[in-house]
């Protein structure tokens, strides 16, 4: 075995001398969490700016800008399907069967979202759908076989962000 190569404590990866330098995991010294954080609220902003703009203008005036906003909540709730995905894929020890089916879930999820015309319960799909993928990715992530900390730390606020608009989306939807 090359005693002079670097290696992080798991002795799997070969560190770099700025990895080394900060003594900080990969994902913080390149700084991607606070790019995925960025990347994140930006695909989030869609929504709050739809709550806002629906609340702002006559009910009857809102029917393209709903549309739109209910498919792509349906489109991020797919999204997380393909970070479970990911995550599922890339274990050290590989996926396991509850880890892809619980990647499939999100898709399915979506489906009732981009196929029904009711959008009243389109738009409950998407504000009850967000809060239990994410208390799931939650559990999954305390228990060890799930996304990073640092993940979790961006998508919590995110989901309340995401759930928020499309709740005052839904009051404004039902009662006026």
């Amino acid at each position: 075995m090359d005693t002079d190569r670097p290696t992080h404590s798991d002795d799997t990866h070969p560190a770099t001398e700025r990895e080394r330098a900060t003594d900080k995991p990969p994902h913080q010294s390149l700084g991607l969490t606070s790019a995925a954080a960025a990347l994140a609220y930006a695909g989030a902003l869609p929504l709050v700016l739809a709550a806002v703009i629906i609340w702002t203008r006559p009910p009857e005036d809102n029917n393209l800008l709903r549309e739109l906003t209910i498919l792509y909540g349906g489109l991020l709730v797919a999204f997380f399907g393909g970070v479970r995905w990911g995550v599922a894929v890339m274990r050290h020890d590989g996926p396991t069967f509850r880890n892809l089916i619980g990647a499939i879930v999100p898709l399915l999820l979506a489906v009732p979202v981009f196929l029904m015309t009711m959008d009243t319960l389109r738009l409950v799909i998407l504000v009850v759908g967000l809060p239990v993928l994410l208390i799931d990715d939650l559990r999954e992530t305390r228990s060890g076989s799930g996304a990073p900390e640092w993940y979790l730390s961006v998508r919590l606020p995110l989901t309340i962000m995401m759930v928020a608009s499309l709740f005052a989306i839904l009051l404004r939807t039902v009662f006026w």
